[in-house]
């Protein structure tokens, strides 16, 4: 363990010369300042490590080698040093430079976060995962001098302790989250020490229950073949009582391993622990000790590293890094080491954490990089530096949620009907940019459901374009139509999707909480052999991984899942969660088996959103629901109605949602697009030569500036638009009407108040699936069958007909399919006039007045 301690007069041209304030002013890690002052005086410490340091070789005759690496500091006398920067890759020698002068004797200790105050030292009781090793800056290392020339050792003050865990057969989803050592004695093994530097030793000082065990927290799931390796640092000592290590996997089932018998822990020795299978029990079982102890200390057996930095270049401890089927932690100085199945990756991207957003280009978030940009170095891929950058004010943001945008060619022949779909796009790109430039202190960005485009691969061009000019990131999610529609399998119609926005499985987590993108559609071939079927759900390899991401994640932490088919709830059909591929323990395809709706029963509140059905409809469940802490918010199509693109998308205007979050309180409302700028096509076309419909019932008409203005009063249309609301006889019958396009169960039912009446509560005439009332043909928005009916009559043109198109209806009754936000109340013929009303979930209050 000896390492060689050296003054050195003379600074050396490959020194990253940072100004770091006195450790005692630092936080948990070496903060950067700036690159003057300190060349003419300070202290350059050279240590030369023959045998030990913060990365671990391999095992060659019972002893690893360790390393230095970037970011690596150390204190002596309470100064720390500037970060290593720039270091060759297997250095057992590195130079330390200091921000001023420092005086014999030396009291050194690794890593300089450790060091509180002249005699103590506190060693943490959260340790980070590292594939194949301990965390990087997780093992204290000291040494001592009196004198500038002496040499000196560097020393330990812990040993390792190495588990090995296997999957049995015959246990479940167990994806580890938890390690715990406790010393059955009661020994303190983290907190305050104090430090005799002279003597390499660590005496502890408190007697806090808190200090008698270390846990690390992860997120790995076991093979059945190879052992996942997990290190612990523990302080050296004779445990007398033996010691006792707990594990939890994602079900919150533990099995505990103990040994009774006195053990002692070496400093800068690896005890190993034999593998065994994760079974769990309340029972602990004896465990056994190999007999090899190794010389140690950091990652082998790893093949994929990098680091995540901030903008200034400090290293960020903590983020989540994945491969798409593992997830590791970096380490305190940022760097992360993974044991990737490096044939089978395409990506290795980050969770970005909350506080920060990653590098964005032309409107995409790069939190990504991939595989084929890196080229290996004695078969380690090094992807560099992931830079993210510290948002201000992160606490409030505002999401702009699109769903559907699903542009196609202007030469396709169903675009020749009404209305252009690339035209619906980019009034729905002016819209974004407006809504965003009328925001100040927040921070923005948005979230497309998927649908990006419809099958024209070439499109994608056009929707970067829109993106980049609407002054915000987006994070993309994979629709069915953005996959090749000629390819092999699932995955191979995904690459055009990858190659414009990276992986489709991806997190990050915005004003604390956390953001899950899913790919939840399995693509398969049609009966004629093209790739436009699929399946619901999560294949194997996305399950695992969504397992490993939400493993880092607090039961109290809020979630936002999004995909692009409903994950839960539906409109029409089955419960979600009861057919989907790992949907949950009564999926019909996996049998009864924990899927992904059982993992986000676990969480306090979690918001599902999507897109795909063209219908907005959002749910709450019940209180005795198994999905009760689950709300499902299902979008309409953002530029309108499929086939014509017209302004409804059944019932509800062209536009999207405005989701904000404040210090954790989530709130939305629905933002209608203003502008259409497209001109009707069907009867220069001979597409639909009786031209457009009257829109007798559309509140609204374009003026010239192609701009919407209310028929009523004149006004613009504005995000006060939140229901439609229909006057006695429009129906047919003698009753008002109301579409409340956001409803669900946390709003208040709107209330009918004719003019100097008495207001009346409204009826809500069908629920999902359930018709509340008998007049079950009145369950549509009048409006958007004003338009379809019109189309369906007259839309009627070899090779491009709504007429004959089966999946083109009027939704006029339950057999076209509903939706479920229709409310109505009995009103008289005078008097002629009201308002119609409704307070959503948040205290705002929606008006419409209608009159006949």
């Amino acid at each position: 363990m000896n390492s060689i301690l050296e003054h050195l007069t003379m600074a050396k041209s490959h020194f990253l010369w940072l100004a770091l304030p006195v450790l005692a002013m630092m936080a948990a890690s070496c903060t950067a300042e700036k690159e003057t002052e300190l060349r003419a005086e300070g202290t350059t410490l050279s240590i030369n490590i023959p045998d030990a340091k913060t990365i671990l070789g391999p095992s060659v005759a019972g002893i690893r080698n360790t390393y230095w690496v970037d970011g690596d500091c150390i204190a002596v006398n309470g100064t720390a040093s500037y970060p290593l920067s720039g270091i060759p890759a297997e250095s057992q020698k590195a130079d330390f430079v200091f921000p001023s002068t420092l005086d014999t004797p030396y009291n050194i200790i690794y890593p300089a976060s450790f060091h509180k105050d002249a005699s103590t030292i506190t060693l943490p009781a959260e340790q980070t995962f590292a594939s194949g090793s301990f965390a990087s800056g997780s093992e204290p290392l000291v040494g001592y001098t009196t004198s500038e020339n002496e040499a000196i050792s560097l020393n330990r003050l812990c040993g390792l302790m190495m588990i090995q865990l296997k999957k049995d057969s015959g246990v479940s989803a167990s994806n580890i989250i938890k390690i715990t050592f406790t010393g059955n004695s009661g020994e303190q093994v983290c907190g305050d020490f104090t430090i005799d530097y002279q003597n390499a030793t660590l005496t502890g000082t408190s007697s806090a229950e808190a200090d008698k065990s270390v846990s690390m927290t992860l997120s790995q799931p076991l093979d059945e073949t190879d052992a996942l390796e997990l290190f612990l640092v523990v302080p050296s000592m004779e445990y007398t009582g033996g010691f006792t290590v707990e594990m939890e996997d994602a079900l919150h089932r533990k099995m505990t391993k103990t040994t009774t018998d006195a053990k002692t822990v070496t400093p800068g020795k690896l005890m190993k622990m034999k593998a065994f299978t994760f079974v769990p029990s309340d029972v602990a079982t004896e465990f056994e000790l190999e007999e090899i102890i190794e010389e140690v200390l950091v990652p082998d057996n790893y093949n994929v590293t990098g680091r995540v930095v901030d903008n200034s270049g400090n290293g960020i401890a903590g983020v989540v890094v994945t491969d798409g089927t593992k997830c590791v932690q970096t380490m305190i100085d940022g760097r992360f080491y993974m044991n990737s199945d490096i044939d089978n990756i395409k990506f290795v991207h980050i969770s970005t954490p909350s506080g920060y957003m990653p590098q964005v280009q032309n409107g995409i978030p790069k939190f990504y990089k991939t595989k084929s940009s890196i080229t290996p170095q004695g078969g380690i891929y090094n992807f560099g530096n992931y830079v993210i950058t510290p948002v201000a004010n992160p606490d409030h943001t505002t999401i702009l949620m699109t769903a559907d945008p699903q542009p196609r060619s202007n030469k396709w022949g169903l675009d020749q009907i009404a209305y252009k779909s690339l035209d619906m796009c980019e009034d729905m790109y002016d819209e974004l940019a407006d809504v965003a430039n009328g925001i100040s202190g927040r921070y923005v960005f948005g979230i497309c459901l998927g649908d990006v485009v419809h099958e024209t691969m070439s499109l994608y061009t056009n929707y970067k374009t829109g993106l980049a000019r609407v002054g915000f990131p987006t994070y993309n999610i994979i629709g069915n139509h953005d996959n090749i529609t000629n390819a092999a399998d699932d995955d191979a119609a995904a690459a055009t999707f990858e190659e414009n926005f990276g992986p489709r499985n991806y997190s990050f987590n915005i004003g604390g909480i956390h953001f899950v993108m899913l790919d939840n559609l399995i693509m398969k071939a049609d009966g004629e052999g093209t790739l436009t079927a699929y399946d619901q759900g999560l294949t194997d390899g996305i399950w695992t991984w969504l397992q490993a991401d939400m493993g880092y994640i607090a039961k109290d932490t809020k979630i936002m899942v999004c995909a692009h088919s409903p994950m839960f709830k539906q409109i029409t059909g089955s419960e979600r969660t009861n057919s989907a591929k790992h949907g949950g323990h009564t999926s019909s395809v996996d049998g009864p088996a924990y899927g992904y709706g059982d993992l986000f029963d676990e969480y306090d509140e979690v918001h599902a959103w999507a897109g795909h059905t063209h219908v907005g409809f959002n749910f709450i469940y019940s209180n005795t629901h198994r999905h009760k802490n689950i709300q499902v918010h299902t979008l309409a199509r953002s530029t309108g109605e499929l086939w014509t693109n017209e302004y409804l998308s059944c019932g509800t205007p062209r536009g999207f949602t405005v989701i904000e979050i404040d210090n954790g309180v989530i709130t939305w409302k629905f933002h209608p697009t203003t502008r259409q700028r497209g001109s009707f096509q069907g009867a220069s076309t001979g597409y639909c030569s009786a031209g457009a419909p009257a829109y007798n019932y559309r509140e609204w008409n374009y003026n010239s500036s192609k701009v919407a203005v209310m028929k009523v009063g004149g006004g613009p249309l504005t995000e006060d638009y939140q229901l439609h609301a229909y006057p006695r006889g429009a129906y047919g019958d003698n009753y008002v009407y109301a579409n409340v396009f956001l409803w669900d169960e946390k709003w208040e039912n709107p209330v009918w108040t004719p003019t100097g009446g008495t207001p009346v509560e409204m009826t809500r005439i069908c629920t999902a699936g359930t018709p509340q009332i008998e007049d079950v043909d009145k369950i549509y928005d009048l409006a958007d069958t004003e338009f379809r009916s019109w189309y369906k009559a007259h839309a009627d043109k070899s090779g491009a007909s709504l007429k004959g198109l089966s999946g083109y209806k009027a939704k006029n009754d339950a057999s076209d399919g509903y939706i479920v936000t229709i409310f109505r109340a009995p009103a008289t013929a005078s008097p002629s006039s009201g308002t119609i009303s409704v307070k959503d979930r948040f205290g705002n209050t929606y008006s419409r007045t209608v009159s006949w």
